[in-house]
């Protein structure tokens, strides 16, 4: 078995590379986007370095992996400013990252993806931390703290990495303990949004067999917005110990802790959609957008806009003035311990990875807009994977299994002022699997691949829940009404809280009566008290007070939910090398995204989906090593496709929710490459042409319209087309009329046609110090970011800039450097939304940023 610094051969490269454990600290001062591999610094020969990746389950040079694949050194990321998986589609154009509010993360590639990761949604993208899974991957901090690299692996893993990697996997690889060696780094740095960053690692040797790493992180920025809201301050740490316990046998323990805080991403309001009943040919049917015309990274809470809602929204069916929504904030805690032990066998290696983590989730946020999300969530997980590898004469084979144990326990509320509804729910997963996958070496340059993995997924799911709904009772005839002396939902955590915090003698029936009778009535039956301020109307029998609106709470608890999966997932492939640098492959891969329980109301279920991939590809190194381009060339087939996104159920209510909508197909090419000009220039770009469209995206939305209403009166917020559907004689509980929405032919999600990239590093040598300045600027393409279609989701192309300047010693013990990252100060907006009271709103990118690093290693 290999000491963890051990230098090694690998593959057609025939250049001997360090162990990414170990790599040289030249690799400081270059960075890379599209294929990132450095270059060698000013003192060595001209040529490309080459990166060692483990995407694959065992060790291979990144030109060597014959799979969809981008990484990128841990000193690249810094420099890249990539803190955080938001940041990582600089490193891979491909990948997309949006924070939609708190503590939620959601990651699409190539239009693959979901735009929710809470505690009943799965992710489309396998998140991976050390080799181990993370089924809740909302916090990233500490993931980036102290890295070797990051892989970003394109398209369904489903035979090594299975379930929930339908759009591919991330791998965030720490660096590990080294034995005999003493040495530390410590890296300081101030910047604009009086942004503090403070990082240090350890590594000590104990004994000859033992050896220590530890690293911390610490960062704190004011809000990017005017009104105080994107402000974070987060904490991480993390300690390893190695143990060498003989020649056959190693084993390495892990543990970390991370604690996010602050707002949260702030919201950039838009304006509304307002009701224009009887206008079918409007570009919205029925709605015209009235633009707020706020400036850039103002937000939601600054005076203007809120009074600018006030005077606008009105909600349904309660039609009060939108107005009171509570300040965000997040304070999010995680921890986990792992190991990997290492045997050799002598016929084979074995590794087992045993890992157990928790994350505590406690966030308010507005999200799209709401008046309050309250998210408090704690998920559990364990999980054990154990792999045998070998080679019998020109077989390479791996064998392996997987089990993977979680619990989420959450108390949810999302108050949207005249409906929403309540949680508390116990979700859990038990996932077993066995998987195999071996390579025929036919001749020296020619091999065959294949993979296969077999899962067997079993979930439970139980809630408590309620749904509530404020609904207006003075109703003119020429349209919506309006009851702008009614209150709103108090934005509080529970029901009885809600109903504590109403004015007093707001509700007719008592708060213990609206408890205690919600709590005994079948599901689906509702608890009505009148809500006032009560009209006194004089009549023959005395005064009658007569309310101005219904309060209303629904029964929505799902008991003993069960479900499961039962999957075979599989790989084949090919591979051929041309010569030494240059390899082409071709393979068919398929994945699969596991099914789940929701708790909105009518869609309490859905089924897994389903990807298959067919990529045909080539790794080129030309001329002496110096200039490297790669060509993939992708299909893809997607069915029983999920879309996590906020909906309406079928009482009417926002509900964030994950349905089955139909099939889509990707297919394009993706094209990168890296040239050193010089020993001391090196320039890398890359292009990729996408044309992703779902096939077939239909859905069913419930009307809010009633009898007395005209046909297709309070149509949907959308820019698909759609059908009134009116049932006679509807289930007890739910709305006699609906719509059937059909974006059929529409563009996937975070799919724009062309995207590129281009960047140079280049090294100026100062006698006794070297300068060396990066620059990498890339284009996004006009894109989809929001799942209604709607004028405002979608983005305009964009282009934008990072740019540094390091300075250090020819010894490389200290270094400084100024970066700025969005150059421009490009507005981007990452994912839009229309919520309460139909408010367009948007979550936006980092703007401008700048600061000075001190960094010194010992």
């Amino acid at each position: 078995m290999l000491p963890l610094n051990k230098k090694i051969k690998l593959g057609r490269d025939n250049v001997r590379i360090t162990s990414a454990l170990n790599l040289s600290a030249a690799s400081a001062a270059l960075v890379i986007l599209s294929a990132p591999a450095h270059a060698q610094d000013g003192t060595s020969q001209r040529g490309l370095d080459t990166i060692v990746v483990t995407a694959q389950k065992t060790e291979e040079s990144l030109q060597d992996a014959a799979i969809p694949i981008n990484a990128a050194t841990g000193e690249e990321l810094r420099q890249l400013g990539v803190l955080d998986a938001a940041s990582l589609n600089k490193v891979a154009p491909a990948l997309y990252v949006t924070n939609t509010g708190g503590a939620n993360m959601g990651y699409f590639v190539r239009g693959v993806g979901n735009f929710s990761n809470n505690g009943f949604t799965n992710p489309a993208i396998a998140f991976n931390i050390d080799g181990v899974y993370i089924g809740r991957p909302s916090s990233t901090i500490a993931s980036f703290l102290d890295l070797d690299r990051v892989e970003v692996l394109k398209g369904p893993q489903g035979t090594l990495y299975g379930r929930n990697s339908t759009g591919g996997a991330i791998n965030i690889i720490p660096n590990k303990p080294v034995l005999g060696q003493t040495s530390g780094g410590l890296s300081v740095g101030y910047g604009n949004y009086d942004s503090v960053e403070a990082t240090g690692y350890g590594n000590i040797p104990i004994s000859d067999n033992v050896a220590a790493r530890f690293a911390g992180t610490y960062t704190n920025h004011d809000g990017y917005f005017e009104d105080g809201t994107s402000s974070a301050e987060e904490i991480a740490l993390r300690g390893q110990l190695y143990f060498e316990i003989n020649d056959s046998i190693n084993a390495r323990v892990s543990g970390d802790y991370a604690k996010s805080q602050g707002t949260g991403p702030g919201l950039q309001i838009e304006g509304y959609y307002a009701f224009a009943p009887f206008n079918p040919g409007f570009e919205v049917p029925n709605r015209v957008f009235v633009p707020l015309g706020a400036p850039d990274f103002s937000g939601l809470h600054v005076p203007s806009t809120l009074q600018f809602i006030a005077d606008n929204a009105t909600t349904a069916p309660g039609f009060q003035p939108v107005e009171g929504f509570i300040y965000p904030n997040r304070s999010d805690t995680y921890w986990g311990v792992n190991a990997e032990v290492n045997f050799d066998l002598g016929f084979a290696d074995l590794v087992v990875i045993p890992a157990y983590r928790v994350s505590e989730l406690d966030n308010q946020l507005n999200g799209p807009p709401f008046k309050a999300a309250i998210v408090q969530d704690e998920a559990e997980q364990f999980s054990f994977e154990a792999r045998l590898s070998g080679d019998i004469g020109k077989l390479d084979w791996i064998l392996g299994g997987y089990y993977f144990d979680e619990t989420v326990k959450g108390v949810n509320t999302f108050n949207q002022f005249a409906v929403g509804n309540n949680n508390d729910f116990d979700s859990k997963t038990e996932s077993l699997a066995f998987f195999a996958r071996g390579t025929f070496n036919i001749t020296d340059k020619f091999r065959v691949v294949g993979g296969v993995r077999y899962t067997d997924e079993s979930r439970e799911f139980d809630n408590i829940g309620q749904s509530f709904t404020i609904v207006c009772l003075d109703e003119p005839p020429a349209g919506p009404p309006s009851c702008p002396d009614i209150p709103s939902m108090p934005a509080e955590l529970t029901l009885a809280e809600q109903l504590a915090a109403f004015p007093a003698g707001a509700l007719a029936v008592p708060p213990q009566a609206i408890l205690a009778q919600a709590a005994t009535n079948p599901i689906g039956v509702p608890v009505v008290s009148p809500l006032g301020p009560f009209d006194i109307i004089s009549t023959p029998g005395g005064p009658v007070a007569v309310p101005g609106a219904l309060f209303i709470v629904t029964p929505n608890d799902l008991v003993g939910l069960e479900d499961g999966d039962e999957e075979v997932t599989y790989r084949v492939g090919l591979e051929y090398d041309l010569t030494e640098d240059n390899l082409v492959y071709a393979s068919f891969e398929n994945g699969f995204r596991a099914g789940g329980f929701n708790t909105a109301f009518g869609l309490e279920s859905y089924a897994p989906e389903f990807i298959d991939a067919y990529t045909i590809g080539a790794k080129n190194r030309f001329f002496d090593n110096t200039l490297e381009i790669n060509i993939e060339g992708f299909y893809w087939e997607y069915e029983d496709q999920q879309l996590a996104a906020l909906t309406v159920d079928a009482r009417g209510n926002n509900s964030f929710a994950t349905r089955n909508v139909g099939e889509s197909s990707v297919k394009g090419v993706e094209v990168d490459f890296q040239f050193a000009a010089t020993e001391t220039t090196l320039i890398r770009g890359g292009v990729q042409y996408l044309d992703a469209t779902y096939d077939n995206f239909q859905f069913n939305q419930v009307d809010l319209s009633d009898d007395t209403d005209p046909p297709n009166f309070l149509t949907p917020v959308t820019g698909c087309d759609f059908t009134q559907v009116i049932n006679p004689a509807p289930p007890p509980g739910t709305a006699s009329r609906s719509f059937d929405i059909d974006c059929s032919g529409k563009d996937a999600l975070y799919s724009p046609d062309w995207t590129l990239s281009l960047g140079v590093n280049q090294t100026f040598n100062l006698g006794q110090y070297t300068l060396t300045g990066t620059f990498d600027a890339r284009y996004r393409g006009e894109r989809v970011i929001g799942f209604q279609y709607l004028p405002t989701q979608i983005e305009d192309d964009v282009i934008t800039a990072d740019a540094s300047l390091t300075l250090r010693p020819n010894d490389g013990v200290w270094s400084v450097t100024g970066y700025m990252r969005n150059v421009t100060n490009a507005f981007v907006r990452s994912i839009a939304q229309v919520g309460s009271g139909d408010i367009a709103a948007a979550s936006v990118e980092p703007p401008r940023t700048y600061g000075l690093r001190i960094s010194a290693d010992f």
